[in-house]
């Protein structure tokens, strides 16, 4: 069971989490980078475009110049949650997005990894997870991206959307206690509101410790 984030005397931040409750975080953080990666076709221009930019070789450098000028717009709704237009100028957006999407998505990116690394360190079973100022951070903003790809995928548009969401599945665990129906897509909706809600209690406990 996880216990909340909480201040040592040392000054960095501990929390308790079993092994399940690690596995499943880390999982939903590589999701969240693959999720990305895929968007915005980083796996195909990301490394080998920033190699040629540094490099030594001033074809390769103009060569990289021209493919970082067509910034991907993200196609799945999730991404563009994370990476919204800067401006309703649909010129002015898309000249944001070539200059400095990328390195957003590296940010984010170098986030999730992080919080990867952490849970790792770690260990596999129940046990502390200890943080720094610096990787709280990096934890208070991979927490925020991954809930937010997964309200997307739960349809929460607005503050108090999660309430109703809450309670409809409350309603739907009465009736199916009444009359089991095996549902997989309800199930994976399940699992989906509760670790959006272990994230979310998650991401509290941290702030607060932080305070």
């Amino acid at each position: 069971m996880a216990h909340a984030f909480r201040r040592r005397t040392d000054g960095t931040m501990a929390c308790r989490l079993d092994g399940e409750e690690k596995a499943i975080i880390a999982q939903v953080a590589q999701e969240t980078a693959d999720l990305i990666r895929a968007d915005l076709g980083i796996d195909a221009h990301g490394d080998g475009l920033r190699r040629a930019a540094q490099s030594e070789d001033p074809l390769r450098r103009l060569e990289a110049e021209f493919a970082g000028r067509d910034a991907r717009e993200p196609a799945d709704a999730a991404v563009r949650r994370l990476f919204p237009a800067a401006s309703d100028d649909p010129d002015l957006a898309t000249e944001y997005r070539r200059l400095a999407q990328q390195d957003l998505a590296d940010g984010k990116l170098t986030d999730l990894r992080l919080v990867m690394t952490i849970l790792d360190r770690s260990g596999g079973g129940h046990g502390e997870v200890v943080i720094d100022d610096a990787e709280s951070m990096a934890m208070l903003r991979a927490l925020n991206d991954v809930r937010i790809v997964l309200a997307d995928r739960l349809g929460l548009e607005r503050d108090g959307d999660f309430d109703t969401v809450r309670m409809l599945q409350q309603i739907g665990d009465q009736v199916e206690e009444a009359e089991p129906v095996g549902d997989d897509e309800h199930v994976g909706s399940d699992i989906v509101i509760a670790v959006y809600e272990l994230l979310s209690w998650l991401q509290e406990s941290l702030l607060r410790a932080l305070d």
